[in-house]
């Protein structure tokens, strides 16, 4: 294993490292990562034939193009390493290599190898091909997301929260401040005010990333990369990810202080056996509501509505409630007639939240900072726009 060159890439302030390699090298370098890492892309099956091709290619010394990776910024590398990289920093750090492009190439130089186990002359001869591997060092996590979009355009692209998740799984079970994300699969349920699940922290932060409260799709990859584009030139040095959560929680917080320990009334609608949610924190912590949140910070900073994630902090902690059992009462019954009158359900209650949000944090909105007057402002203005 050989550096072959080191270049600066400006565009997202790191540094591309070109290393010539053995097969087997990258497979021990790779190999532990794909096993812990549970957010990382899974073979892709429509692609088998392929990908047997490409492994015959191999045994006969095939050179594939340059596969990939970065060093996640979580590799605490210090400023003279990223600056004067060697093998042995890379290797130390292999646990936070990251796959950017070249995952289902990773997965046929595995397979290859492992077929060749029971042919100890072969194995060592295709073990010895040699390869090439780029490696970015220095990048923030915004960066690393920018260059996965741009690298992984093909027939069989991650989704942008497929990446967001796998680029910020090491969040979840540790404490961001005081907030905990947790992952459903563990069995563990966001009871307490500071937790919250992991899968819909995170479509909330697509959502602020897209400007989009809907589910994201390849047919907006490309005004999604320059939304990446423009958000990259200005996060080089902080962290959004943990402002959007800040954010989050310091809003739910907010509006628990304002409503208390109110709950819905049982009686409140007789039709409906299942409210969207009975307390505040019902109501907040569901996917859709993160997401309304993100989409509306999002356009409302593009729109200069906003200065920033900064002012959005400052606003969410001065909403108030003047009566919280209207409140409750009045954001339910919208979410009833969403149900009751849409086709869409899911993509109806992130409108109503953007709507919600947007009207929330505007200074010249009627309903700027009141958690009532909000909700039923919402309501009025999907049913203008969509009924």
């Amino acid at each position: 294993m050989k550096i072959i060159s080191t270049l600066r890439d400006n565009r997202i302030n790191a540094s591309n490292v070109l290393i010539e390699m053995g097969l087997s090298e990258y497979a021990e370098l790779v190999k532990a990562n794909l096993q812990n890492n549970e957010f990382q892309r899974k073979r892709v099956s429509s692609s088998k034939t392929v990908y047997s091709l490409l492994k015959s290619d191999l045994l006969i010394g095939c050179v594939i193009p340059p596969v990939v990776l970065a060093l996640n910024s979580e590799a605490g590398l210090a400023d003279s390493e990223k600056a004067s990289i060697d093998v042995c920093t890379i290797l130390d750090n292999s646990s936070s290599i990251v796959i950017l492009d070249g995952l289902q190439r990773t997965y046929t130089i595995l397979d290859l190898l492992d077929e060749l186990d029971g042919s100890p002359e072969e194995l060592a001869r295709v073990a010895e091909s040699k390869m090439r591997v780029e490696v970015y060092v220095g990048l923030n996590r915004l960066g690393i997301l920018y260059r996965m979009l741009t690298l992984n355009t093909g027939q069989t692209p991650m989704s942008l929260r497929q990446q967001i998740e796998m680029l910020y799984s090491d969040y979840i079970g540790a404490n961001v401040g005081n907030i905990e994300l947790l992952r459903e699969s563990d069995g563990k349920y966001a009871t307490q005010e500071n937790q919250y699940v992991f899968k819909d922290v995170v479509e909330g932060f697509n959502a602020y990333l897209n400007r989009d409260e809907l589910p994201f799709d390849r047919s907006g990859l490309l005004e999604n990369i320059r939304s990446l584009e423009k958000l990259s030139k200005l996060n080089q040095n902080t962290e959004i990810f943990e402002d959007y959560i800040g954010i989050l929680d310091a809003f739910v917080r907010r509006a628990n202080d304002q409503i208390g320990g109110t709950k819905l009334p049982d009686d409140w609608h007789e039709e409906s056996a299942t409210p969207f949610g009975r307390t505040v924190s019902q109501v907040f912590k569901k996917a859709q509501a993160m997401s309304g949140l993100g989409a509306a910070i999002g356009k409302h900073i593009d729109r200069e509505v906003l200065g920033g994630l900064g002012e959005a902090r400052e606003l969410v902690e001065r909403v108030v409630s003047e009566n919280p059992e209207d409140f409750l009462i009045d954001i339910n019954a919208s979410l009833d007639w969403l149900k009751n009158n849409t086709s869409k359900i899911g993509n109806a209650q992130r409108n109503f939240f953007t709507f919600f949000f947007r009207d929330l944090l505007n200074d010249e909105s009627d309903t700027f900072l009141n958690l009532e007057q909000s909700a039923g402002s919402a309501l009025r203005k999907y049913q203008d726009q969509n009924v």
